[in-house]
């Protein structure tokens, strides 16, 4: 009985040791942080999308192959304006996008289009990322979860997100909105993820550090 505790509270120990907290996030460590990217596979698309700057109409198929991509190649290939590294005051934050992009590419696009913003709960992010394959990748990733772009409202919402990606546990979720702003559809969109850069960057990112120290 004796081996069998010892032998259990290593096997909790190693555990422990492999898991990882919020505050990992946040204070100096050798913990990887990874962005994962922008998952879209649940979004809500509300509002006339046709006739952005004189595009014409825009299907949810053209939505999901085209624009999809586009947002989360533009947050690569603009890393300045669009600063994740200085949102989370981390300089070795690693992209690491393949995951979401093949989520992105499958979603089912017959419920996309919707007259109201669902309003996703913890629970629903919970359970959305607990389907992602990240048992091959180590230390905390973060994303941002798509809830819904409405045209009519002119805003966007999106939840942070931070996983343990060991386990795919929820470390932190916010729920937060974006003023959408620019021309066409891509840039118009983009602006709405930039607000929201932003807005963790000079105002979440020190609330959730002082709310975790």
């Amino acid at each position: 009985m004796k081996k069998q505790v010892v032998l259990l509270s290593f096997l909790v120990l190693i555990m422990s040791a492999n898991s990882q907290s919020i505050n990992d996030l946040f204070f100096p460590t050798e913990v990887q942080v990874s962005w994962l990217g922008i998952d879209f596979s649940h979004v809500k698309l509300i509002g006339d999308f046709s006739q952005f700057g004189g595009a014409g109409e825009v299907s949810e198929f053209q939505i999901r192959d085209e624009y999809f991509p586009a947002w989360n190649r533009l947050i690569l290939n603009e890393p300045e304006k669009y600063d994740l590294k200085g949102m989370i005051r981390n300089a070795d934050l690693v992209y690491d996008i393949e995951m979401i992009a093949e989520i992105n590419s499958a979603a089912a696009v017959e419920d996309m289009v919707s007259y109201n913003t669902p309003n996703y709960s913890k629970q629903d992010i919970e359970t959305f990322v607990s389907v992602y394959d990240t048992k091959d990748k180590n230390g905390i990733g973060i994303l941002f979860l798509a809830e819904s772009l409405n045209k009519s409202m002119k805003e966007a919402y999106f939840h942070f997100v931070a996983i343990d990606m060991k386990s795919n546990k929820v470390l932190l979720q916010e729920r937060l909105k974006g003023k959408p702003k620019g021309f066409g559809i891509r840039n118009y969109w983009a602006g709405a993820i930039h607000k929201v850069i932003k807005e963790i960057s000079n105002n979440r990112y020190k609330d959730w550090e002082s709310k975790y120290n």
